[in-house]
């Protein structure tokens, strides 16, 4: 579906008469991060409640779970969101149906993970109001940290991804749509080539060659470069390794290197380089792209290429973001996230050193999107709209009882190198 189908689709939706939905849908498209964080974090406690009585009134499932479980309907706090958290793992497959309230629209789209741990993959059902939702959120979210508004119809990206991930991987999506709601020109850096070896399926990305110049020549800005930091170590490397001869006729015939990506220039990567032994650490990626890529404020001012990176996984409608490459993200305003105790799945105290994380989005319709991907982060108090930022540190082991599953970004890391992990 194109966004103006999906908003189309949304504003016909019969849940916008629920006084809860419309709420929601009318609190994303205001501008919630000039709230300080105290009146965030009283929004969200409040919301907490609203979703969950959202939920009782129109799925006999979830009015029985919270039956169950105990759940404070009246003023559910985050003890009670960690009852109700599901492992990804329970999303397996059509495990996410189970979820899905009787009244959603099915004329939506689904996305999955990669699959390749030869486990079936996470797959996650959006209705088109949950998609006009994730288009909205993670527009201002990526434009808040961004620093300004993406302007209508300026500039050009490129995305070293295929184009027909941007129906099955959500980062790609998340991407496509925002880029698509603001009429800028995206280019797919990347072909998809999928087979067999044996009994076992692959896939694999190769570049489009065609794309990547366009994008390279075109006097277009801002340049935005989207990818996998797979993608941004290895373009780097293959400026690095050219030749003096070579250099000078790519610079005859696209004009790089550097990669000139102009006023409002950005990289944005997805997901970092957690898991992956084969690559360098993020800081060092940021620190070898630099040399061939430049980008310079609004006004002109040259400036060290920003670098932003996205972690978006597949069951989450909205991505946590980061500017600076220190991989200490924010979520989105009415996103709650928190810490479990692995062992105990219980909250922890917010100065816990490390902890399972856990993410509840309030403004997702057609399922209670309150679930823990095995990923232990850690958090720490900060100046932003949040007060808080959380920094990835690993995720769980098989030995620790989790089954290896990456994130959007991650998946198209394997593609890209080639990978079956």
């Amino acid at each position: 579906m194109t966004v103006e189908e999906i908003f189309q689709r949304a504003r016909s939706s019969a849940l916008l008469s629920d006084p809860y939905v419309k709420k929601m849908w009318s609190m994303v498209q205001e501008d919630l991060f000039s709230l300080p964080p105290d009146s965030l974090a009283r929004v969200r406690k409040e919301l907490t409640g609203e979703c969950l009585r959202f939920f009782q009134r129109r799925s006999p499932y979830y009015a029985d779970l919270f039956e169950r479980t105990g759940i404070d309907l009246r003023d559910p706090d985050l003890a009670d969101l960690a009852k109700l958290a599901v492992p990804s793992d329970m999303l397996r497959g059509d495990g996410h149906r189970r979820f899905l309230i009787p009244e959603v629209e099915m004329e939506g789209e689904t996305f999955s993970s990669s699959g390749t741990t030869g486990r079936a993959p996470v797959k996650i059902y959006r209705s088109p109001l949950d998609l006009a939702i994730m288009v909205q959120a993670n527009t201002a979210l990526f434009e808040h940290v961004y620093g300004g508004m993406l302007e209508p119809g300026k500039g050009i990206a490129l995305f070293m991804a295929a184009p027909e991930l941007r129906y099955r991987l959500s980062f790609v999506a998340f991407v496509a749509l925002t880029l698509e709601s603001k009429g800028i020109d995206l280019l797919y850096g990347m072909d998809l080539e999928e087979g067999r070896d044996g009994d076992k399926p692959w896939t694999k990305l190769t570049p489009n060659t065609s794309n990547i110049i366009r994008f390279l020549k075109s006097k277009a800005e801002p340049k935005l470069f989207f990818t996998a930091p797979a993608g941004v170590h290895l373009l780097t490397k293959k400026m690095d390794d050219l030749s003096w001869g070579k250099r000078l006729v790519q610079r005859m015939a696209t004009g790089t290197p550097p990669v000139k990506l102009g006023r409002g220039g950005m990289i944005v990567t997805g997901g970092g380089t957690k898991g992956f032994d084969d690559l360098p650490p993020y800081d060092r990626i940021v620190e070898n792209a630099r040399r061939q890529f430049t980008a310079q404020e609004r006004d002109g001012t040259a400036v060290p290429t920003p670098f932003m990176d996205v972690l978006g996984m597949t069951e989450t409608l909205t991505a946590l973001i980061d500017r600076q490459g220190v991989m200490a993200k924010v979520p989105h305003p009415l996103s709650t996230v928190f810490l479990l105790d692995p062992m105990t799945l219980e909250p922890l105290d917010e100065e816990a050193k490390e902890g399972l994380v856990c993410l509840f989005n309030p403004f997702v319709t057609s399922w209670l999107e309150c679930f823990y991907p095995g990923d232990l982060m850690t958090s720490r108090p900060s100046a932003s709209f949040y007060g808080r930022e959380f920094i990835y540190q690993r995720r769980l082991t098989v030995k620790e009882g989790w089954s290896l599953q990456r994130a959007c970004g991650g998946s198209m890391e394997e593609m890209m190198t080639g990978g079956q992990r």
